[in-house]
């Protein structure tokens, strides 16, 4: 019998079940969730903020390292602090170690922005974080931290062989068939997608 449009066989696996599938769609609606919000409330892009976060949390900070950390490239990353300094919230100043580079320092207005960029971050963060207990969320931001030491670590450095060692070892098995994790979660991601888009929709109204 000929398969309807989006049907697939029990035998194909999905990569929606994957565990980079996942993180990467959730970082991407994240990402756009937070790039609107940022620019309805400040006019800033969300490498902006980021940037704006970095630096404040180091009081003065080089170049390269405010790239790392805020995983941009460092061509991308040079135009995002170009724009912060024409709006004058960010500073550039003599690196006494280094007289090749230079330290990214936020301005006494810059201090004011990320005063109003950090209380709009918490917001938006309790607000998404609504739906889970503490527990949850702490047990999902410890789980985060080792993943992402996990990726630091593997960076650059996977190869085939260390793939085919920890399929030796052994993986979760795949769902059975009519099992599928995704299609077993889809109806509360939409439930949570209607409540997520209902709360911010009266957050950013109550503006």
């Amino acid at each position: 019998m000929p398969k309807t449009s989006g049907e697939r066989t029990a035998e194909q696996p999905s990569f929606r079940n994957l565990l980079t599938f996942r993180l990467h769609r959730v970082a991407r609606i994240s990402e756009r969730i937070s790039e609107q919000f940022y620019r309805k409330h400040l006019d800033l892009s969300l490498p902006e903020c980021r940037v704006i976060g970095i630096t404040a949390g180091y009081g003065s900070v080089s170049f390269k390292r405010v790239a790392a950390a805020a995983n941009l490239e460092k061509s991308y990353a040079s135009r995002v602090v170009s724009a912060l300094v024409d709006r004058k919230i960010v500073e550039k100043l003599v690196n006494p170690s280094d007289s090749r580079s230079v330290l990214l320092q936020l301005t006494a207005h810059g201090n004011v922005i990320h005063g109003q960029t950090y209380e709009l971050a918490l917001a938006l963060n309790n607000l998404l974080q609504l739906p889970f207990t503490q527990a949850q969320v702490g047990d999902f931001l410890a789980f985060l931290a080792t993943f992402e030491q996990q990726l630091d670590r593997a960076a650059g450095s996977i190869e085939w062989e260390d793939i085919a060692a920890a399929a030796r070892v052994g993986a979760p098995p795949p769902p059975e068939s009519g099992e599928e994790t995704f299609g077993q979660t889809f109806d509360l991601d939409r439930h949570f997608a209607r409540q997520l888009h209902d709360m911010l929709g009266r957050y950013l109204a109550s503006d």
